[in-house]
């Protein structure tokens, strides 16, 4: 209970709710027989998931983890980057 009171104060989460109200049938099932789905309340999901789609967040915790990887991702991104600019001068060009 006490987690859960933190959670609502915690900062770490943003003002991000859930799209699904409380209750609702997610249609999830992978089995015949299985129970449905139902969402639950946005306090009871954990901290992390709302962060899965904020790729400067991604980005951030890649840093810290696997310095490597993160500057890998850096490198590629600014050769693609490079690569439209080239191509985008070479149709300048003509």
């Amino acid at each position: 209970m006490f987690r859960q009171v933190l959670r609502k104060f915690s900062t770490s989460r943003s003002s991000l709710e859930s799209s699904c109200k409380e209750g609702t049938k997610m249609n999830l099932n992978i089995y015949k027989n299985g129970k449905p789905i139902i969402a639950l309340k946005d306090e009871e999901y954990p901290d992390w998931l709302w962060g899965l789609l904020d790729k400067d967040l991604q980005m951030e915790e890649l840093k810290k983890e696997d310095w490597f990887k993160y500057n890998r991702k850096i490198i590629k991104k600014q050769n693609i980057e490079r690569i439209k600019m080239n191509n985008f001068m070479q149709n300048m060009k003509k």
